[in-house]
């Protein structure tokens, strides 16, 4: 292999990692880290990368050689840190030489987008719901309200996602839902159910905790830019999500 083309593998490899890495929630001076890790081994006197949580710019230049730029734009982003980790290290197994860097691209290309399956995701959803409503003081009655709202939560997620519907939407839908199933389950003339815990411990799986976490520590980190992004991310998720509870309170006329 010719200078030019490991180069331009060196930054595909790069450039994939860090795509990978803001799928899953990573924080952005992490992944300018694994980056720069990676660009380090291609020996050119310029390797700059630039992060942004919806998108990348990764250069490499030298001298004797044309410069490349490669700019990717990032459209789905979660949380899934098992590829994080993943990622992190298939980079220091090939910067420390124990991997090639046609193993490392093609460990990166046919990584498993998945640890779990949606279904496996949905469940545990429910159960979160379930046992946040005990862990919150309610009795089991609370809890089985909550995991009914759960499974009406989940529900609308899914469809959520296979129309297409943005995630916005999807939230304020889904915690709508949510308030409707706990009215209905406080209602219910044969068990005493508290409708605040079933909301409570519905939300709990939708809540954004890992994007405020990842918020801060990128802020803490002095990337203003992406930690301010990040925090107006979760800000807008849990707006849509009091905006839905509120919502299905005035449908069922408890507001």
């Amino acid at each position: 292999m010719d200078k030019t083309a490991e180069c331009k593998l060196v930054l595909d490899t790069a450039v994939l990692a860090g795509k990978i890495m803001l799928q899953s929630g990573a924080e952005i001076h992490r992944v300018e880290d694994t980056i720069h890790r990676i660009l380090k081994v291609s020996g050119m006197k310029t390797a700059e990368a630039f992060v942004m949580p919806t998108g990348l710019i990764v250069t490499l230049d030298d001298p004797h050689m044309d410069s490349m730029t490669v700019v990717k734009r990032i459209k789905t982003r979660g949380t899934n840190l098992s590829r994080i980790a993943e990622v992190n290290d298939i980079s220091r197994r090939f910067c420390s030489g124990n991997i090639s860097l046609e193993e490392a691209f093609h460990s990166l290309k046919h990584m498993k987008q998945y640890t779990y399956t949606a279904l496996q995701k949905y469940i545990a959803q429910i159960m979160v719901a379930f046992f946040f409503a005990v862990l919150l003081g309610g009795t089991r009655w609370d809890a089985v309200g909550a995991g009914a709202a759960g499974i009406g939560m989940v529900l609308i997620l899914y469809l959520g996602r296979k129309i297409g519907l943005n995630d916005f939407f999807q939230l304020l839908l889904a915690s709508a839902v949510i308030a409707v199933v706990a009215y209905l389950a406080a209602e219910n003339p044969y068990q005493t159910i508290q409708m605040d815990i079933v909301i409570i411990a519905a939300i709990m799986p939708i809540v954004p905790g890992a994007a405020i976490t990842t918020a801060v520590r990128d802020t803490m980190q002095g990337d203003y830019v992406a930690g301010g992004a990040k925090a107006l991310e979760a800000f807008v998720s849990a707006a849509a999500i009091a905006a839905g509870v509120s919502f299905g309170m005035i449908l069922t006329g408890v507001m």
